[in-house]
């Protein structure tokens, strides 16, 4: 009988592509009105499977939009994300699935995506253990209060779970939007810019569940922290919406002479005539 630690679990992108539209430059003294088009994937075709990638690219590169559809936050112009939880179980999200109604028929997989966005805020006036006890209960988790209590406990955010979501400082709702992310144990665990903002503590729990499901499933991370990017299984370089490169960390690494995902990156970009800029 197969484990879980067995199971296939691969991420496929084919032919991807997304276009964001929106108003002109205001801010000129004569403001332009017409619209203007923004690339955030073009044509991205690769797969990924169980352990962690770290997705690597300047801003604009497509990190956050690439994230944002694979966790069906997003529907794609074009092309398909299959998602190959195991034998016999595919799934699909498209612009097609979304257009016919087919968001029933990958319901099934969203209870296994976990995923924290880039921006981490939340106006809501919940308190944290209301909001995480709900969302519990969304996900039908048995003893939904236990699991929500264990997490706020484990994650030290036990002294806080009175306060509303949008009176939490900085660093705890950062700790609150990764145990959301972990309440329905996910297979998929899509993470954007996890460690922006958190504290020293929350760093060090965030690194230990890292590393508990480096072998339990599949984790994506997209960064610009190249501290970060060293526990990576394998990169995932993108440039202007595309892939670039993508490979096992440690066989990428070795083309530079200290070894480092930084340097490698640093290499990459010189090649490219890219200039690092912050995300």
């Amino acid at each position: 009988m197969q484990g879980k630690d067995d199971l296939p679990l691969r991420i496929e992108w084919s032919h991807l592509n997304k276009v964001y539209t929106g108003p002109g430059d205001a801010s000129r003294e004569r403001p332009s009105y017409r619209q203007t088009t923004h690339t955030g994937l073009l044509d991205f075709s690769t797969s990924v499977r169980r352990g962690i990638t770290v997705v690597l690219g300047p801003e604009g590169a497509g990190k956050s939009t690439l994230l944002r559809v694979t966790a069906m936050a997003s529907v794609p112009d074009d092309g398909r994300v299959t998602y190959e939880m195991q034998e016999n179980e595919r799934y699909v999200w498209s612009k097609s699935v979304a257009a016919m109604g087919g968001i029933p028929a990958v319901e099934p997989l969203r209870g296994r995506i976990g995923y924290v966005p880039e921006k981490k805020r939340s106006n809501r006036e919940f308190s944290l253990e209301e909001s995480l006890f709900f969302m519990a209960q969304s996900y039908r988790i048995p003893q939904p209060k236990k699991r929500s209590a264990e997490l706020i406990a484990r994650w030290g955010l036990a002294g806080c779970r009175k306060e509303p979501l949008n009176e939490l400082p900085e660093s705890a709702i950062n700790r609150y939007l990764l145990v959301r992310s972990l309440l329905n144990e996910p297979d998929i665990w899509l993470l954007d810019e996890p460690a922006k903002g958190l504290d020293e503590f929350g760093f060090e729990l965030f690194c230990q569940e890292l590393a508990r499901r480096r072998s339990q499933g599949l984790v994506m991370i997209a960064t610009n922290d190249m501290e970060l990017a060293e526990a990576a299984d394998d990169l995932l370089l993108m440039e202007n919406g595309t892939c670039r490169r993508i490979g096992k960390r440690d066989l990428l690494t070795a083309s530079v002479p200290d070894g480092t995902v930084a340097s490698w990156y640093k290499t990459m970009q010189t090649f490219s005539g890219i200039h690092t800029r912050s995300k």
